[in-house]
């Protein structure tokens, strides 16, 4: 391991990355145990966030990790071929 000191920045990002490294694990296992119907409905339930009246629509970084969420799913949740 290196021991060099990382900016708060770097420590964010490496955080993030680490979460997503989870989150791919857990799509991994939700893509083999769940059926469609599973999935759709985890992007619909987020999907069904109103930005008119919900307090997300006020928070631009919020309102963007919903839609990235929204299309990680879907993203990972194409047929084997289509997604890398």
């Amino acid at each position: 391991m290196m021991s060099e000191q990382l900016s708060a920045d770097q420590e964010l990002v490496s955080d993030v990355v680490a979460c997503q490294l989870v989150i791919k694990q857990i799509l991994d296992v939700i893509d083999v145990i769940a059926p469609v119907e599973v999935r759709e409905k985890m992007a619909n339930q987020l999907k069904t966030i109103d930005f008119a009246t919900h307090p997300a629509a006020a928070d631009p970084v919020t309102r963007r990790a919903i839609q990235k969420a929204i299309s990680l799913i879907e993203l990972k949740f194409t047929p084997q071929g289509e997604a890398h």
